[in-house]
């Protein structure tokens, strides 16, 4: 779907708000110091290459990340060499830096992801809430890494018909706020794992101000029950060919069903046999730009009232979700650029580069919700290219 372009007004702006100083302000000296102490790996003695300033160079891996490591450090430590010197503020060998990260590890760029991931849409905030929920999504998606033996034995690769193929891989589950398409929260596991037993974990990310959106391979009962009692509303596809018997019809084409668990389920002692929903079914075909019709959607949701949540509001709706993959998009396509894998070599290096994107990806949407709340527009109204472009064009970022 192409991207309708900025107005002038969002897009200066946009230009005024960005930079890498002000992005970085998105991660803020003292919680990266409070996730290093955490952690138990801020530096205890002075060091070439100090903890803050490496978890930095993590986050500028992502951020520039056609430009090699040592590069990287360069645009990071060039306002203390242009004050200093460039023959006293020397970039280190890879070898060093390689180590420097080595000693941090992932765990601080977990734990700092962990604490900062959290809704940043407000009330008055264009298009992040419908009837008084936060809109929210989940999704996959799946991440390259270097083709190196440690990488193959922790992350496994795609398995085809011929036996393994590609990259290593790691697959990544991500709750997202749809209006800022920043994320809430994010799992991840090998190239072979299942993707829902990856997302199982976020469940307890969802809260009772949500409207959590789905794609039809997130339904079984269990899941559904449990996400129903977390979340304010549920709003998931399901597969067409799941039976669904109309107990109720109403005026909107929808009509009320109940649904109980699998005999999978009840075997495995995850739901017991007499347990039942009651829920809402909306089923249409969407109409695209030429005319056509596609295939038939069928949503499942926990707003029972027509009166209050109509069937063609709620099918509107439901393309929200959409904006998780337009963030896969940005995230893998614009940030860490097309056909590109990540760089690391060995499986704690890539733990931490692929948090040390979610940081980034978490720092540019944070800063361009601030930019849209200041020109009173949507968030997803702004260009997260633009944004990754005047980041890179701006370069100031002076560490302490």
């Amino acid at each position: 779907m192409p991207r309708s372009p900025m107005r002038a007004v969002e897009e200066g702006g946009l230009a005024m708000t960005l930079s890498v100083g002000t992005v970085m302000t998105a991660l803020p000296r003292e919680r990266v110091d409070a996730a290093l102490e955490e952690t138990g790996t801020a530096s205890v003695r002075n060091r070439l290459l100090p903890a803050p300033v490496v978890f930095y160079l993590v986050v500028m891996l992502a951020m520039f990340a056609e430009a090699s490591v040592r590069e990287n450090l360069r645009i990071l430590l060039e306002p203390l060499r242009r004050r200093f010197g460039r023959q006293k503020v020397t970039v280190p060998t890879g070898g060093a830096i390689t180590k420097a990260r080595k000693r941090l590890g992932p765990a601080p760029f977990t734990a700092l992801f962990e604490a900062l991931a959290r809704p940043l849409g407000k009330a008055k905030t264009p298009g992040c809430f419908w009837k008084g929920y936060r809109v929210v999504a989940a999704d996959a998606t799946s991440v390259e890494t270097q083709d190196t033996e440690a990488n193959r034995r922790r992350f496994g690769r795609h398995v085809n018909q011929h036996g393994p193929a590609g990259y290593p891989q790691i697959k990544l589950a991500v709750l997202v706020e749809c209006g800022t398409r920043v994320p809430l929260g994010c799992a991840w596991g090998g190239a072979d794992a299942y993707e829902l037993a990856i997302f199982d974990p976020l469940r307890e990310k969802v809260a009772k101000d949500m409207l959590f959106l789905a794609d039809r391979g997130y339904y079984s009962f269990e899941r559904w029950q449990d996400c129903a009692k977390r979340a304010g509303a549920l709003l998931w596809r399901v597969k067409k060919n799941m039976v669904l018997q109309p107990i109720r019809r109403f005026a909107d084409g929808s009509y009320l069903a109940e649904v109980r668990p699998s005999f999978r389920l009840v075997r495995q002692g995850l739901s017991r046999q007499e347990e039942s929903a009651l829920v809402r079914v909306v089923e249409y075909r969407p109409v695209f730009v030429d005319g056509t019709e596609g295939e038939m959607v069928r949503l499942l949701t926990t707003l029972l009232e027509p009166q209050g949540a109509p069937a063609e509001q709620l099918a509107r709706l439901y393309t929200d979700r959409w904006e998780i993959e337009t963030g896969f998009d940005e995230l893998k396509t614009h940030l860490r650029g097309p056909d590109r894998v990540l760089r690391s070599q060995v499986p704690e290096l890539v733990e931490q580069e692929l948090y040390g994107f979610l940081l980034a990806y978490y720092a540019v949407r944070a800063t361009m919700a601030e930019a849209a709340r200041r020109a009173a527009c949507p968030p997803s109204e702004l260009s997260f290219i633009h944004a990754v472009r005047v980041v890179r064009r701006r370069v100031s970022f002076p560490p302490r």
